[in-house]
């Protein structure tokens, strides 16, 4: 949530206290699992603020981790996907993608609670991104449409928003101004629906750039 409110030092400091929290705390398996679930998500924050090589070593200790559930996994291969876009590596986006949808698609019983939001097109929502980031929008177009498609408007309006925000932005990138003014239409009936600055500033920061 303060991610989302832009408040990224604050962010920062709950990710920290988690961590230590964890370390101070009878470190059973599904602690360490959490933990290693609270570095992935700091590293995610820094690779969006342009800090990769903190986002690439902090994504290492997560997927070191011991005996990591695949769902877990799944989740730190996700993050490592967009990070290595970031960073402008595509081979590592490909591998990443690739590793993350093999885990996702193993079923061992031990999903946690906190790791069931992850699904294929959640994957596909992370590799549009990472595309987009490497500067190919035209790879990251079908795996955007892909996400679009599979997030409800009514049970999931954040999300949705975030997709067809990623689409809009990518579309504009490809050279089709309008078609990215459809879709900054769709995302402006979303807005109502959610509270989050660091989406509301990317709307208006795309909104601009259309505009132009």
């Amino acid at each position: 949530m303060l991610f989302d409110a832009r408040q990224h030092p604050h962010a920062q400091r709950v990710y920290h206290t988690g961590m230590r929290l964890a370390r101070e705390c009878t470190m059973s398996l599904a602690t360490q699992h959490a933990a290693a679930n609270l570095v992935a998500s700091t590293a995610y924050q820094a690779a969006w603020l342009g800090h990769h090589n903190d986002a690439a070593q902090l994504l290492d200790i997560a997927s070191r981790t011991p005996d990591l559930p695949s769902a877990v996994a799944a989740v730190i291969n996700d993050r490592r996907v967009y990070a290595a876009g970031r960073r402008q590596d595509p081979e590592a986006v490909a591998r990443f993608r690739d590793e993350a949808l093999a885990h996702a698609g193993t079923q061992d019983g031990r999903t946690p609670w906190w790791a069931t939001w992850l699904t294929p097109e959640s994957v596909d929502a992370a590799t549009g991104r990472a595309w987009l980031a490497c500067g190919q929008p035209s790879r990251a177009v079908p795996f955007l449409i892909s996400r679009v498609e599979a997030v409800s408007a009514v049970d999931y309006p954040r999300d949705r928003l975030l997709a067809v925000l990623d689409l809009a932005d990518t579309v504009h990138k490809g050279g089709d101004a309008d078609q990215a003014r459809d879709l900054l239409g769709q995302a402006e009936d979303l807005l109502g629906r959610v509270s989050s600055q660091r989406v509301v500033h990317r709307y208006e920061n795309l909104s601009a750039a259309v505009a132009a």
